[in-house]
This record gives structure tokens, sequence and C-alpha cells, in this order.
């Protein structure tokens, strides 16, 4: 299976550059909620340095199978999004995200504002936008409302843009969570996927995502 292929995250040294995007977009957010759950400090310090490491694996992953146009679903203050964003400035590549708040931080929306398109609303609104673009997208990146069946209509509107070999990542794969149902069923569909750990939220739970290979009909 070629999700295999894919080396443990634990094992993976963050550049500098992508470092930096995590210490200045989410390093300090993730702290606060650390301390809002009372997080003893070597635990919390323990979560930290287990997330900081989330948003390189995905470019990893993008790299390996050289994906270039990436869509995204939930930007929040978007530390996913311009990770996204500088491994698509140095490939050649485009980066479309949706939130229904914009919450993003400032000065990297100006920086990478020639490789991104933020969308001010959900799946349904990106779908136009990516629409309008002719695009087709190599990684989806699915990370939205965590309620069952948001997922799948998140899928149901963006498959129409899949390229002919895409990478589908799914965050929050844990039974907390509604979409897990959702996940499940997409993994019943498409056999070539592969459950990972991410290490623990700073709320001190373990947090999994999938990534599922090919196209999702």
């Amino acid at each position: 299976m070629r999700a295999n292929l894919i080396d443990d995250i634990e094992s993976l040294i963050v550049p500098q550059d992508y470092r930096k995007i995590w210490d200045d977009i989410n390093l300090p957010i993730q702290i606060e909620k650390g301390e809002s759950y009372n997080l003893p400090q070597e635990e919390l310090d323990e979560c930290l340095a287990q997330l900081s490491k989330r948003g390189y694996y995905l470019v990893s992953i993008a790299e390996q199978f050289g994906a270039k146009n990436i869509a995204e679903v939930g930007t929040a203050q978007g530390w996913q999004f311009y990770t996204f964003a500088h491994y698509a400035f140095m490939n050649g590549g485009f980066v479309w995200s949706c939130d229904p708040r914009d919450v993003r931080n400032k000065e990297y929306a100006q920086k990478y504002s020639d490789v991104t398109d933020f969308v001010s609303g959900t799946s349904e609104q990106m779908a136009e936008t990516i629409r309008f673009s002719g695009e087709k997208i190599d990684m989806f990146y699915i990370d939205g409302w965590h309620e069952q069946g948001w997922v799948l209509e998140d899928v149901n509107r963006l498959k129409e843009f899949q390229s002919d070999d895409p990478i589908w990542i799914f965050d929050d794969y844990d039974e907390r969570f509604g979409c897990s149902l959702d996940i499940d069923e997409i993994c019943e569909q498409m056999p070539d996927h592969y459950v990972y750990r991410v290490g623990n939220a700073a709320s001190g739970q373990p947090n999994h995502q999938v990534a599922v290979f090919g196209r999702i009909e």
C-alpha cells in the first residue's frame, strides 16, 4: 500500500522556515489552550513538540506524491494554510482554503497572497471559486465542522475537482467527534488509506488523521 511509504511523524525534523510559521501563528494559541485545560507543563511541552510537526508532515506527504494544488476546509488562524502556502510558493502550486470566520494571521495573509485564495464561507463557496479557476486539486485537507455529516458534504462538494490521483487528508479521526463516522464510511470505500497519530492536542486528548489515496467517487 502506498501509504506505507510515509515516514513516521515522530522522526520528522521540521525545517526552520516551516518551524517559524508554527512559532508565529499556532504556538501562542496552543500554549493558551493548554493552560486553559490546566495541563502540567511537562505534558504541555510534550503535546506542543508533537503537534508542531503536523503542519510539515502534511507538506511531506504532498511533496512525496508530487501534489501542487491543495484545497483546505477549515482555515482558522492559518497555520496549516500558510504551511501549505510556503510549499506551494516553492513548487509552483496554489492553495485554496475556506472558513466562515476570517481570523487569519494578517502578516502571512499578505506574504502568501500570490499563491493562496481564502474564501469566507464553507466548502460550497470554495467549490465555486475553484470551479471558476479551472484548476484540479491534488491534495485535499478536511478540517472543518466535526459533527457527523459535514465531512461527507465537503467531499461531495469538492470531489469534482480531483486530479487523476489525489490525496485526501481527514483531521480529527477520533471517536469523540461525529466526523469519525463519516471518515469510517470513506475508508470502507477506499481501501488505500493510512491512519496515523499526530500526538496529543493541547487539550491532552489524542489526535489522529487519515490519509486516503485515490479518487473518491
